[in-house]
Order: structure tokens, then C-alpha cells, then sequence
């Protein structure tokens, strides 16, 4: 956006302003929560306003905003560019958002208020994030329009924090909502924006929060260390009440409001899972034992590493074998023998068995998922590493990229589909669209056939036989590919994407973006091969990508277990990892909408119906080699809350 021009002339606001005026939570919640603005003004509405806000209410945004921006033309200054700017904020959607674009720039920001120019920005601020441009959203809602509007600086700093959070400025985020916070007098308000400090503080990892200094904030150094309190294991709940207590001692003046120091207490007491003992369903023998043993030396480690409980428990191994019916069983047997926590079984019909039980004995977590259907048995908590949410996330991450249509190439058969359909179906959700999909044998070498029909090389081909039959001889020809494709989307193994993605340059698509699920790697660095890879854009777990110290710890650990690095299933380990490390915060995770648990395997939240969504980090091959990029854009709009 154009910045604004020193010689503004700010127009006088009239007395009275029409009911269009008013800005209804809809634009606000994206912001984070809803800052209702309607009482910052007078109202004085028009029949057509009021019918454009209840067509809005109902969820038809294209009708009612041009429904404002034609009364819009019947109005004068300042009450045109008014209700032009309420017509670009009912179409903040995302399936909209490019009307909005244009809503906006056919606004003469030199004839707008103060107070207009501050909700303008805040709107083009909210475009910006809709199109995953974090820093673009904090320069459009810059710092220089801060006390501009005495009306409108609560949305402007709601919209900075966000896009501070999006942007992997956490710690920013956090102070601007610190600030926020004195400018919020309604308690609902108050309330959602300090939730949103203590979650941010939350999923932000332990190495993060110690980097960041307070100075001489100290509303800031309470958060800190409240946080941190929450952060550390506690043998006891009177060794947790005596650290609040000193909190409270050393932070008497602090604003945090009671219900989230309460709920450190209260989260431990309701929501605390301590096992003495803990039985493994696993298949350790038949076709599953390489992915079993994986999983086995994953807990083992994070076991060796624990922290959590003291005492630290006992561990008991039932073999489930090939035979996923025997798992009930197995479940059975290791609830007589006192175990009070239970991870597995691993099979997906083992699973199916346990959610179709009323309720489980003790609490469970299961290492796959049953049917979407079922909802699963009380006490069952469903984890594993589910394909379809690393497809469903490519659709988000393109989607917040502003890439709007996709070309689809994915193996035959019943796995290839089911990815299909996830990202398919999740990317039209966001407002894109899958022009074509074609698929490959996964068998074979060549995948030329695919390929081409997916680049629509075939009709290109074809037109130059028709020309040559025209004029009755050789032409020289050069097959272009369609060009309606901002990227191409691809499910394939580490040998399959080897051999995908040169012949997608040679066959002149060298140059359009490539998505593709974690499946591309090994998770085993082989340099030489993946070179063949170069440029592809894939989600992946963070045990393969983070920096972070107390992984690197784990990783060594594990790689002292194994003889052969080549003949290890990281993700697996991590999986394994995970399903300990976890335990102590499932109910909590359950219970809170907006709790989350940054894993090995992903940053971890669990829906209604106790299943746990994994959301992945991202990575580009460079030179043969994975190079992480962001890790802290939050590309998850099927988060249960909008963050």
C-alpha cells in the first residue's frame, strides 16, 4: 500500500454518523478477538444500512457490501468513505478477500479522518494477513498511527499483535497486548485479550522464553515467570502453591486477572496425569516391528530424559503382533495386571475396537485413529501420524500464500486418493481451486504420460499437428505448458519425488511451485540423491527440522541406540517421544480450546472428539539438503480457535 501523504486534510467527523458506520465483531474477531466498535459511534441508520447489516449477520458478505458500497455514492465526505470502507470489511474472507482488495484501493486515503485512516488501515492490515504477509500488515498498521485514533487505537493494536504473532515476533505480540490491555475497559474484552498473552506464552518453547528479557517491564516479567511456573513439573501441589505464592510476592502489583493464576492450580488438580504404570500396546513381531521398535526407542528416550513425573514409571510390553483383534485383549489383560496408563494399540482396526467400547477403565492413547465417524470412547485420546493433515496443510500454507489454483499429481491407489481428497476438499474450504488431477503408477519410472496431461502439453502437441495439416508441412514447435496453475501439489515417496521432479522440468514446469507432504524424504539425509528434489516446499515434523536444544539431546540419545542411522523411522521415534511426553497435559489440551503442546511431532492440540491435530514446520530442499524456513507462522486456519 501507498503510504499516506504528508499534506492530508483530515475532514471534520460530522456530529452524527449513519448506522453503516457501525463495524460489527465480524472483522474484528479475525483480529484476534471482538473489539465491538459500534459504540464508538452515534447512530442514525438508513433503511438500506440496516438491511445490508442484517443481510451481513446472515453470512452474505458480497451482498451486503454491495449493498454499502452503493449507498456509499449517495453520501458526502466523511460518510462515503465510511461506509466504502465498511463494504471492504464485510468481505474479509477468505473467499472474498480479493474484493476486498479492491474495495480498498478505490479508497482516496487523503480525504479520510483521522479516525477513518486508522480503520482503513486496520482493515488493509487484516487483507495483508489473510494473505499470510505478516510484515505487511505491521507496516500498512504502522506504529506512527498509534494515538492517532483515540477510537480505533484498540484495533490497531489488535491487529499489530497479531500480525506481530504471525510474523514469529512473540515476544512483541506479547507487549502490544500488554499495551492493549490499558486500553480495554469491557471484561469480556479484557478477559479474551489476556487469554491470548497466557496461550501465545504457552506454545512458545522453553529456550524462546528464556532469550527474552523484561527490562524494566515488569508486567512483562510477571507473564514470564507465571509462565514458567506453569511450565515446570511440580512433585506436589503444595510445592506448586508456594511458588504462586512467592509469584504473588514478588509481583504484587501485577494485572494479570485471577482466573488465569487460578487456573495453574486448578489445571494441575483436574487435569494431572501421573502414571506408576505404564502398559505399551505394540506390535514388536510381524509387519509392524521396524515401526514398533521405533516408536519403543522413541518413549525409552523421552523416558531417560523425564522430568514429568516422580516417580518416573513403570513400563510393561505387550506384544499385539499381526493379529490387530487380539488388541482388546492385550488391553484387558494389562488393566488387570495395575497398569493405569496405556499407549497403543498401533493397528487402525485395533483402535476402531477400543473407540467402539462406551468408556475405557484408564486413560488411553491410542497411536492411530479410528473412523472419523466415531467419536471414540471416553477416556481415549487418539495420536499417530495422519497423512491427510499434512495434505489438509499444504492446502492451508498455499492458500495463505496467495496461491489460489493447484495441479494435483498423486500415486493410483487408495492412499494417493485419500490425500487427494483431503487437500482438495481443504483447499476449496479456503477458497481455491484444483483445476486438474492426474494420477501415476508408483511402480514405474516414467511419468511422462501423467505429466503431461497434467501440463496439457497433449493440446499444445496437438495444435501444432493441426497447423501442420493446414499449411502442409514441418513447423518449428515448441510445446508450452498451461499457464492457469499457481503451483502443483504432489504425494510421492523419496524415490518417486526423485524422478517427479526433473521430468517436471523437462517438461517446462521447471519454474512452477512445488508442494508436496513430508512423505518426499526419508528423514535421512542422502545429499547426492536429493539433489533431484531441489525447490520443493514440504511440511514435516519438527524432530527433523528444529533447532531446538532438548531435541538435539534426544537425538543423540537415540542415535547411541541405533547401529544403522540409515534403518531408522524418525518420525516414529518422535511419535514415541511424543506419546510419553504428552501424558501429563492431555486433559488440560482437551479442555482448553486454546491450548497447545509443542512436540517432536508437531505442535499438538486435541479436538472434540479427543483426537490430536498435529501442526508441522516447513522446509524447501536446498542443494540436496532440507533448509527450514518459518516456524512460527501459524498456517492452521482448522485451529478450533482463531488465533
Amino acid at each position: 500500500m501507498q503510504k499516506p501523504q504528508k499534506d492530508y486534510q483530515f475532514v471534520q467527523k460530522p456530529a452524527l454518523l449513519i448506522c453503516a458506520l457501525l463495524v460489527t465483531c465480524m472483522l474484528w474477531s479475525c483480529t484476534g478477538f471482538p473489539l465491538d466498535t459500534s459504540k464508538v459511534f452515534e447512530s442514525g441508520s438508513t433503511t438500506e444500512a440496516r438491511r445490508a447489516e442484517k443481510l451481513l449477520n446472515a453470512g452474505q458478505y458480497q451482498e451486503a457490501a454491495a449493498i454499502f458500497w452503493a449507498e456509499a455514492e449517495t453520501r458526502p465526505s466523511p460518510q462515503k468513505q465510511a461506509l466504502q470502507i465498511r463494504a471492504a470489511e464485510a468481505v474479509l474472507q477468505p473467499k472474498t478477500k480479493l474484493q476486498a482488495q479492491q474495495y480498498l484501493r478505490a479508497i482516496d486515503e487523503r480525504l479520510l479522518t483521522k479516525d477513518l485512516l486508522v480503520r482503513k488501515r486496520v482493515a488493509s492490515a487484516e487483507l495483508a494477513l489473510l494473505n499470510g504477509h505478516a510484515q505487511v500488515a505491521l507496516d500498512t498498521a504502522s506504529d506512527k498511527l498509534i494515538n492517532l485514533s483515540e477510537k480505533y487505537n484498540p484495533h490497531l493494536l489488535a491487529v499489530r499483535a497479531k500480525a506481530f504473532k504471525n510474523a514469529g515476533k512473540l515476544k512483541h505480540s506479547i507487549e502490544t497486548r500488554i499495551a492493549l490491555n490499558l486500553l480495554l475497559s469491557e471484561p469480556t474484552q479484557l478477559k479474551k485479550n489476556n487469554e491470548l498473552i497466557w496461550q501465545t506464552l504457552l506454545n512458545t518453547n522453553n529456550a524462546e522464553l528464556n532469550s527474552w528479557s523484561a527490562n524494566n517491564n515488569l508486567e512483562l516479567a510477571a507473564w514470564l515467570n507465571l509462565v514458567a511456573i506453569q511450565k515446570r513439573s511440580h512433585e506436589n501441589q503444595p510445592s506448586l502453591d508456594s511458588e504462586i505464592q512467592q509469584w504473588r510476592v514478588n509481583y504484587p502489583n501485577n494485572k494479570i486477572p485471577n482466573h488465569i493464576i487460578d487456573s495453574i492450580i486448578s489445571d494441575y488438580v483436574s487435569f494431572h496425569i501421573a502414571p506408576n504404570k505404564i502398559a505399551l500396546l505394540l506390535p514388536l513381531t510381524g509387519r509392524y516391528s521396524r515401526v514398533a521398535e521405533a516408536v519403543y526407542a522413541g518413549i525409552t528416550a523421552a523416558r531417560e530424559f523425564d522430568e514429568a513425573f516422580n516417580p518416573v514409571p513403570e513400563l510393561v510390553i505387550y506384544d499385539t503382533g499381526d493379529d490387530s483383534s487380539s488388541a482388546l485383549s492385550y488391553y484387558q489383560q494389562a488393566v488387570s495386571e495395575g497398569a493405569d496408563f496405556i499407549i497403543g494399540p498401533f493397528q487402525k482396526d485395533a483402535v476402531r475396537n477400543l473407540a467402539s467400547q462406551g468408556s475405557l477403565p484408564v486413560p488411553t492413547l491410542s497411536l492411530n485413529y479410528s473412523d472419523g465417524k466415531l467419536y471414540g470412547a471416553l477416556n481415549l485420546y487418539q495420536f499417530g501420524l495422519l497423512p491427510e493433515d499434512e495434505a489438509k496443510q499444504v492446502a492451508e500454507r498455499a492458500s495463505f500464500e496467495n496461491k489460489n489454483t493447484a495441479l494435483a499429481l498423486v500415486p493410483e491407489g487408495e492412499w494417493g486418493t485419500r490425500l487427494l481428497s483431503a487437500f482438495t476438499n481443504r483447499f476449496h474450504e479456503l477458497g481455491g481451486s484444483v483445476i486438474q488431477s492426474e494420477r501415476y503408477l508408483p511402480q514405474n519410472s516414467d511419468y511422462s504420460i501423467s505429466i503431461k496431461s497434467l501440463l496439457q502439453l497433449n493440446q499444445s502437441e496437438q495444435r501444432r499437428r493441426i497447423v501442420q495439416s493446414i499449411i502442409k508441412t514441418e513447423v518449428e514447435f515448441e510445446p508450452r505448458r498451461r499457464q492457469d496453475a499457481d503451483f502443483i501439489f504432489v504425494v510421492a515417496s523419496p524415490q518417486q519425488a526423485r524422478l517427479i521432479r526433473p521430468q517436471l522440468s523437462f517438461h517446462f514446469a521447471s519454474d512452477l511451485p512445488v508442494y508436496a507432504t513430508s512423505h518426499i524424504f526419508s528423514g535421512n539425509e542422502n545429499i547426492s540423491a536429493d539433489q533431484d528434489i531441489n525447490g520443493i516446499t514440504y511440511c514435516d515434523v519438527p524432530w527433523l527440522l528444529s533447532p531446538d536444544q532438548s531435541m538435539e539431546l534426544l537425538r543423540d540419545s537415540l542415535d547411541l541406540q541405533s547401529a544403522s542411522s540409515s534403518s531408522k523411522l524418525p518420525r516414529f521415534e518422535a511419535l514415541g517421544i511424543d506419546a510419553y511426553q504428552v501424558i501429563p497435559h492431555l486433559k488440560r489440551l482437551a479442555v482448553n480450546d486454546f491450548d497447545r503442546y509443542q512436540g517432536t511431532t508437531g505442535k499438538l492440540s486435541i479436538d472434540s472428539q479427543n483426537r490430536i491435530y498435529r501442526e508441522l514446520i516447513w522446509a524447501k530442499f536446498e542443494k540436496g539438503r532440507p533448509e527450514l524456513l518459518d516456524t512460527t507462522s501459524d498456517y492452521s486456519a482448522r485451529l478450533k480457535t482463531n488465533l
